[in-house]
């Protein structure tokens, strides 16, 4: 499958996939299939960033020989995390009105 993507949208699309890898998978105290499929994923859609100009999102270790958020991405993304922290704290079965 291929799929064209506008700066803008593949920039949601990583805001998408690892908010959501972190909501699945931060608990966890061990690596299960969920986690397995969404840093597949996500490693898969992190190895497009410097293509698509967002080096100064995403960059590569060498010697892990993986893809990794940026300090910038990270910060950026970190606003609506600490916003979903704070609504679960607060209504844990109720509508999350997160934006």
């Amino acid at each position: 499958m291929e799929i064209s993507l506008t700066k803008s949208q593949y920039k949601t699309l990583l805001t998408v996939v690892y908010c959501g890898e972190w909501m699945l998978n931060s608990f966890k105290t061990r690596e299960d299939k969920m986690q397995k499929d969404t840093e597949e994923l996500e490693q898969l859609l992190f190895a497009k960033a410097k293509e698509m100009g967002l080096s100064n999102w995403v960059e590569y270790d060498e010697e892990l020989g993986r893809y990794f958020p940026t300090l910038r991405m990270e910060e950026t993304l970190q606003k609506y995390l600490d916003k979903y922290d704070h609504h679960r704290a607060n209504r844990p079965f109720g509508y999350m009105n997160l934006f």
